[in-house]
């Protein structure tokens, strides 16, 4: 099990070209593709995903709570338990043979910065007296469902004493004036709400495997 604290924003497709350029250009970001299954629940805060052969369960712990990094970023940080479990086979199996229709791929394309605690100097020097914690931001193109959005992540990982210190003195130097686009909190919010509110994406099983009505 790992504990984290983060603030995640979604904009409408498509990504605008001076958010990748700022977030590239303010250092080296890893790239990578990958398409993870979801199952949504009607409970936002319970979060469950599938990606290759492991399977990751995320349940809130706290938050949503109100918090303002900069001028041009504020929304809402939510702290999350996640456990993660090696499955028996991949999950693309489910691709191919789900007869509930409940799992969703998530196809994304991330960039991603981690910062550890070694490393965190170099932002700031107002860092905490608290454990530290890993900070890591991600900027993500994401497709679901026949929709498409950008998500953009700040996540404090590590001790849970740490995460709030960490993600409050790290978080409004990565969003700070150079920010090219403003991140409000109705844009704030965790992948699961994203995609309930996708007309396409239901959290009803199918007809065929429910009980019958009489």
């Amino acid at each position: 099990m790992t504990v984290t604290l983060e603030a995640r924003w979604f904009g409408p497709a498509p990504l605008p070209g001076a958010l990748q350029e700022w977030f590239t250009s303010s250092g080296s970001a890893e790239t990578s593709t990958q398409t993870d299954l979801y199952l949504p629940a009607e409970d936002p805060a319970l979060n469950l995903k599938m990606r290759d052969d492991q399977i990751q369960i995320k349940r809130r712990l706290a938050g949503p709570l109100s918090t303002t990094f900069s001028d041009a970023a504020s929304g809402r940080c939510e702290q999350w338990g996640k456990w993660t479990l090696d499955l028996e086979g991949p999950s693309s199996a489910l691709w191919d043979d789900d007869p509930t229709d409940l799992w969703v791929p998530v196809e994304k394309t991330r960039h991603q910065r981690s910062f550890a605690p070694d490393e965190q100097p170099a932002l700031t020097d107002a860092l905490p007296t608290t454990p530290p914690a890993t900070l890591d931001a991600e900027l993500t193109t994401v497709e679901a469902a026949g929709n498409t959005a950008w998500t953009l992540c700040l996540e404090a990982e590590g001790p849970a004493q740490g995460l709030a210190d960490t993600l409050m003195a790290a978080g409004p130097v990565v969003l700070d004036e150079t920010l090219p686009v403003s991140l409000t909190p109705d844009q704030s919010f965790g992948y699961v709400r994203w995609l309930q509110q996708r007309p396409t994406v239901t959290t009803r099983p199918a007809p065929d495997v429910q009980i019958p009505r009489r």
